[in-house]
């Protein structure tokens, strides 16, 4: 029985939020439940704002890169150590470790909680990783191309719920009570929206330039009679200050950057019409209280992992190869911030107030290297984005959306009961081959998946080959007496299996998902029961040999489909486009 359950949470707010849908489901599956959180210090106080939450562990790590003291090892373990200790006799059964940090796996595994969802580590110190959704969570950062799961998703299916509804923060009478005066100021003179703008970012790589921020500002006072509201911390007032000094209607602009608290930033952002907001917290605050979101994405920031959860927001990314950055990469030029223009976006705003929806406008129309997407919901629940700008479809969109449906098959859909993946192993793999298509392929498309599904095969045929391993290789450890020889002619079979798993995964990028959730399970693999361990491998081995069968039907499926129903959406190449630009890196 589920008593206590614990959320270790350490990264940043926007992270906190969009783990409340996790929260909430976890309240409506375990009613009696108590659930706590630890936070890091620079959020204890927004954490307060978190519903479902019943008790919160603040640590307060930041002290030991702040301070001018030096601090030593021992020092910074004993601070651990001592709050750690807080929480040991809790006797909490569950555990959510939403990071993907070895300090995060090293706090879980002295905790010594049961039941782990997320970065852990065995009693040898190496990591693992429990529950299927928090290992596609741990591999999915090397794979962003292929990723079309929203955090939040993720987050809740790793506690087998199904997210209901938008994210959630508090915003109580007084939040709102506490800036009425100034509100009732911001708006006098004038019956257009409040429009509040985010210009600041935890990363500077990802800001919208400052000059554009303040020509997008202009348009919207001139075109909707707008009032604008620039929200930032202290560390921001310069970066608003440049804005409101390149404005021509200064006038009409209202700096609160570094004078809100937080439950002002929260009221100030609910009373707002629109959010222009780099990908920041402060957009995840307006996901949360309802407020319109105008989102841009550029560099690291990728709208799949942490666009504004909920329907009927704009989001904007680049469509250039390099977009969305690499994690650990630093680029000295960052030419995606450039693709999008202020007048693309308040053509785009004004057709928005004026009719209610986002729609294509024809300043957008044409544009190659930038998109424009509308949030929402596809039939499984899951979060879905939506082009504004028609687009051929491309490869690399053929195995988005049978990623998409492989992985719930596999990995599950918020449902415990739900069946896995229903392939046999003794199935045969198909060699299906697209040029049999009624409808006849554009140059380079067909060679393209053909390749591509070659990787497929070929890793369908090496999990195959690794169950009959697997299952020599109980066979043997089952009798009395043990063939050495024979146990390790299998291990070093096992280990060429592996390694060409591995090859394919580093040279084929599209298989690179199911190579890597292979490689991922297998870190779990701990212990001295030699018989215990073939078995768990069989299982990997198993699961492999299904995902990438899974793969091949759907992308086959998508293709046929596509082109017996609409051949002229089909791109041909596999480049998101056909200009693309080069930056330094």
């Amino acid at each position: 029985m589920t008593e206590r359950i614990l959320l270790l949470n350490l990264t940043r707010m926007g992270d906190l939020i969009q783990s409340t849908p996790l929260i909430a489901g976890l309240r409506k599956k375990y009613p009696r439940a108590r659930i706590d959180m630890m936070v890091a210090g620079d959020f204890a106080e927004f954490s307060k704002r978190i519903p479902g939450v019943d008790n919160i562990f603040v640590f307060n790590l930041r002290q030991f890169n702040r301070d001018e003291r030096k601090w030593n090892w021992v020092e910074v373990y004993r601070y651990l150590e001592s709050r750690l200790n807080e929480i040991v006799g809790q006797e909490y059964q569950l555990l959510f470790n939403l990071s993907h940090s070895k300090l995060s796996a090293l706090m879980v595994s002295y905790l010594g909680i049961p039941d782990v969802r997320g970065f852990g580590c065995h009693e040898t110190g190496d990591r693992k990783t429990d529950h299927p959704w928090m290992q596609y969570f741990g591999v999915e950062p090397f794979n962003r191309g292929l990723n079309t799961f929203n955090l939040v998703d993720i987050f809740t299916r790793s506690g087998d719920v199904v997210p209901e509804g938008r994210v959630e923060v508090l915003c109580r009478a007084e939040d709102t009570a506490q800036i009425e005066k100034k509100w009732k100021e911001a708006r006098s003179g004038n019956d257009g929206p409040l429009i509040g703008i985010q210009a600041g970012s935890s990363l500077q790589g990802r800001r919208w330039p400052a000059k554009s921020f303040a020509r997008l500002a202009d348009l919207l006072v001139k075109k909707l009679d707008a009032r604008i509201v620039l929200f930032g911390v202290n560390s921001e007032s310069a970066l608003a200050e440049e804005i409101t000094g390149e404005m021509a209607f200064k006038d009409r602009a209202l700096n609160l950057c570094g004078k809100t608290d937080i439950p002002e930033l929260i009221a100030w952002v609910k009373k707002c019409d629109y959010l222009v907001t780099n990908d920041t917290g402060t957009m995840h605050i307006a996901a949360a209280v309802g407020t319109t979101i105008v989102g841009l994405f550029f560099a690291h920031a990728n709208p799949w992992e942490t666009g504004p959860y909920g329907s009927g927001h704009l989001v904007c990314q680049a469509r250039i190869d390099c977009a969305p950055c690499s994690y650990g990469v630093q680029c000295n030029n960052t030419v995606c911030v450039e693709k999008a223009a202020p007048e693309h976006f308040a053509a785009l705003m004004e057709r928005r107030h004026h009719s209610g929806a986002w729609q294509m406008v024809p300043e957008i129309s044409g544009l190659d290297e930038v998109d424009f997407f509308v949030t929402g919901f596809d039939e499984d629940g899951l979060y879905s984005l939506n082009s504004l700008i028609p687009r051929p479809i491309t490869v690399q969109d053929i195995f988005r959306r049978a990623y998409r449906k492989m992985w719930l098959d596999s990995l599950g859909n918020g449902d415990p009961e739900r069946k896995p993946f229903p392939v046999p192993i003794s199935i045969p793999i198909p060699n299906v081959s697209l040029a049999e298509c009624e409808t006849e392929f554009i140059a380079g498309t067909q060679g393209q998946l053909n390749e591509k599904l070659a990787a497929f095969r070929e890793l369908a045929t090496l999990g195959e080959r690794g169950l009959e391993v697997s299952k020599a290789l109980t066979d043997i450890l089952a009798k009395p007496s043990l063939n050495a020889m024979a146990i390790k002619n299998l291990g070093r079979e096992m280990e060429g299996v592996d390694e060409r798993i591995n090859f394919l995964g580093m040279t084929q990028a599209e298989a690179k998902p199911v190579a890597d959730m292979f490689c991922k399970r297998k870190e779990n693999l701990s212990g001295e029961d030699l018989t215990q361990m073939a078995r768990a491998t069989g299982t990997y081995y198993r699961k492999l040999n299904e995902e990438c069968l899974g793969m091949i039907e759907n992308v086959s499926r998508y293709t046929v489909e596509i082109f017996e129903t609409r051949p002229d959406l089909m791109s041909t190449g596999f480049s998101r486009s056909c200009k693309v630009a080069a930056p330094g890196r």
